[in-house]
């Protein structure tokens, strides 16, 4: 008669494999709702004009994509033919990318990247050379680290043509 015996021993070769396997398991997704607020400030400081902008994002992996604008038309030229025109389309507007998103304790980190351009205003203000359309454009791309509930200026830059300034500001909230 042969008895055999079973014991809960598990060999070192597997349980090296179950505890790497708990050990990068991805931590659980929450999401988001990201507020971006594009912030016209004068020289005052006092903010002139604003636009918000709002997507909701996860922690997961991926790029969330905010786009905004308009294809304007400029002219380019003619023909030598003053009934035939040449039109190039510009686009002009508001774009947001955001990557990476990833919780760091009560703070929201992620890679953001903001291109900002428009069209000058006629104010008399360099909005024409030669009479061609002045296009603004401002760009900033960075890893940011905010405060979860808080509004936070993430980018800012000075105004060319005044003392005022254009400014990022970021508030992540939670959703439950």
């Amino acid at each position: 008669m042969v008895l055999m015996c079973t014991l809960g021993i598990t060999p070192v070769w597997m349980a090296g494999q179950d505890a790497g396997a708990n050990a990068s398991a991805k931590p659980p997704e929450h999401f988001y709702k990201l507020n971006l607020t594009l912030e016209d400030v004068n020289d005052a400081g006092k903010v002139v004009n604003t636009r918000t902008y709002v997507a909701t994002i996860d922690t997961g992996t991926g790029t969330r994509e905010i786009r905004t604008g308009a294809r304007v038309p400029i002219v380019t030229g003619d023909a030598g033919n003053s009934s035939v025109t040449q039109w190039q389309y510009i686009d002009v507007g508001v774009n947001f990318d955001v990557r990476e998103v990833k919780e760091q304790g009560e703070k929201l980190g992620f890679n953001l990247t903001a291109d900002v351009s428009s069209i000058a205003s006629d104010d008399g203000k360099a909005s024409s050379a030669g009479g061609h359309p002045v296009i603004r454009s401002n760009k900033w791309q960075s890893t940011v680290l905010i405060p979860i509930g808080k509004p936070t200026v993430v980018f800012s830059a000075d105004d060319l043509d005044s003392k005022g300034k254009m400014q990022v500001e970021v508030t992540a909230v939670k959703v439950e």
